[in-house]
């Protein structure tokens, strides 16, 4: 009598096998059909990751201050969420951020509410997604351990946001980092989907959306996609291939330079709505050759700061170490755009890659050639350098490892002990004690003596208004107090119809509390206050009439 294998039975009546996963220990039983799905493993893995790490970014992110900045956009995206879609009657800043973070802020804002914490949550969870998206895509087509090594490597890099600089830049308001998240996401797009007509639309219809809300994208993603798609058509051309060949790239050279219409053609549709007024940006823009050595150092300091490897000063030995770390991140992006730009023109050379390449540059060059970065507070002006070459790492360098290498015995140890060191030092930045939003004993103050409307300088207006959760709202004037504020600000603020303001915040000190209104000033545009308060560092001056009406500048913005 021969005796089958229930194995051996099911090959043999065609039932498919159903083995034990080698990883299960023998003495747990086995998990259901659902639960060992590769799919839904890698989800469920993805998320729990994502989870993790939004938690402790969220931690670091609180460490750093809040601000007018943030409060700012906090507020655009309260007025959309009360029916004002369009932010009519609004002064931008020279970037709206309309397209990129303020549906994420207002997604936000409708469970939390206007509270500064938003800044955090959002700053948290555009990084966190930055880090997932950074190394999908790092990963590439690549199946197996070749592929987890692409994700790890770009995931390792973008892992731990430097404390010093790197948490106000990534982790805080918005500034040209969240612009990653959509770019990346139109890159995996490009990387995974076939090579169809509708990509191109797609595409097209991404490019177009991200300049709307940044310009930035213009530089960092619609030119590179248009010169690769030259660059492939005259190495076709070369290479004498096939017209079929032509196409693909011909419909994404057209796709980027059609989305720039299209955006032109969206903002004249807002404008004419009646929606927001961009800010524009300052004229002589192109900085003279003379200084393009001094904005190359700069720009090299950022980087540093970027990936976290800059000189934490003396106040702060505790965390050279981690700069020290950090230099590894530095060296592996480094690293993959040397062999990108080598490996640019050959026929192993795939799309993305190429994108990134040519990104890079492009946004390097623009930093240099250009008057955006005078110092170090204006590094998030080129913050997408940092993913650009976490990703382009991971996708160029693992394949040029040794094949002897490739097992385990050097490469897979290195990694996990990077990984875990990385892992060490965002914990470590989890540690930090949190900031109180610096307005805070002033937004409780006011609050508490009923001062519900006044005005002050940028810096303390929108900031006061969102760390009192909307119970004080204060709307911002120029340094002279003589004109509403046209940045960041509605005109409906400075209606004397719709709004009594009895009350101006000026601080006791100009020299320590830079961009704070003078009293001198305020007194030489209102008078001499009916009363006057000092709290903290700031002083409330209380007037016995509405200030609106003398205050300049605050009709609607005009046409442009």
């Amino acid at each position: 009598m021969i005796i089958r294998s229930a194995t051996s039975a099911r090959r043999a009546t065609g039932e498919p096998a159903t083995l034990r996963p080698p990883w299960l220990p023998s003495w747990l039983p086995r998990p259901p059909r659902l639960l060992r799905s590769p799919r839904l493993l890698f989800a469920v893995g993805l998320l729990v990751a994502g989870t993790g790490l939004f938690t402790l970014y969220l931690r670091q992110s609180r460490i750093a201050p809040f601000n007018a900045d943030g409060a700012s956009v906090m507020l655009q995206a309260d007025a959309m969420l009360h029916g004002n879609v369009l932010l009519s009657g609004w002064w931008t800043a020279d970037v709206s951020f309309y397209t990129t973070e303020l549906p994420e802020y207002m997604l936000v804002e409708a469970f939390r509410g206007l509270r500064p914490d938003v800044v955090h949550i959002c700053g948290a969870l555009g990084y966190t997604l930055t880090v997932l998206l950074a190394a999908l895509l790092a990963r590439g087509r690549a199946t197996g351990r070749a592929g987890v090594v692409r994700a790890l490597l770009a995931a390792g890099i973008l892992l731990a946001p430097g404390i010093l600089g790197g948490t106000q830049v990534f982790l805080e308001n918005p500034d040209h980092a969240g612009t990653a998240v959509p770019i990346l996401a139109m890159l995996l797009l490009l990387d995974r989907a076939p090579e169809r007509w509708y990509v191109p639309v797609a595409v097209c219809g991404v490019l177009a959306w991200i300049q709307v809300g940044d310009k930035l994208s213009l530089v960092a993603a619609t030119a590179p996609v248009a010169i690769v798609a030259v660059a492939r058509l005259v190495m076709l051309g070369v290479r004498r291939s096939p017209l079929s060949e032509f196409r693909y790239d011909a419909l994404l050279l057209a796709a980027a330079v059609l989305s720039v219409g299209v955006a032109r053609l969206a903002e004249a549709g807002i404008r004419v709505l009646g929606g927001f007024r961009l800010t524009p940006l300052p004229a002589g823009l192109r900085a003279p050759l003379a200084q393009t050595p001094a904005n190359t150092r700069m720009l090299g300091q950022m980087i540093m700061l970027l990936f976290g490897a800059n000189s934490p000063g003396r106040s702060h030995q505790q965390i050279e170490i981690i700069t020290r770390f950090h230099l590894i991140g530095l060296a592996l992006a480094a690293a993959g755009l040397a062999v990108g730009i080598a490996t640019f023109c050959t026929r192993r050379a795939d799309r993305v890659s190429q994108i990134l390449v040519v990104a890079t540059l492009a946004t390097a060059a623009a930093g240099v050639f250009s008057t955006l970065l005078p110092s170090l507070a204006y590094a998030h002006e080129v913050a997408v350098l940092l993913p650009f070459g976490a990703v382009l790492a991971g996708r160029v360098l693992p394949p040029r490892v040794p094949a002897r290498w490739r097992p385990g015995w050097v490469a897979f140890p290195a990694l996990a002990a990077w990984l875990a060191a990385g892992l060490a030092a965002l914990c470590f930045a989890a540690t930090w004690a949190p900031m109180a939003p610096p307005d805070q004993a002033l937004a409780n103050w006011l609050a508490g003596h009923r001062y519900t409307e006044g005005l002050a300088a940028y810096w303390q207006a929108n900031a006061t208004t969102v760390t009192s959760g909307g119970m004080v709202h204060v709307a911002p004037i120029t340094a002279q107090a003589t004109e509403a504020r046209h940045w960041e600000a509605s005109a409906s603020w400075y209606d004397p119809s719709r709004r009594n303001v009895n009350f101006v915040i000026a601080v006791a000190d100009t020299s320590a509390s830079p961009g704070g209104l003078s009293t001198a000033a305020v007194r030489r545009q209102f008078g001499r206050p009916a009363g006057q308060f000092l709290v903290g560092q700031n002083v409330i001056m209380v007037y016995d009439y509405n200030l609106l009406t003398r205050l300049g500048g605050r009709g609607l913005p005009g046409p442009r």
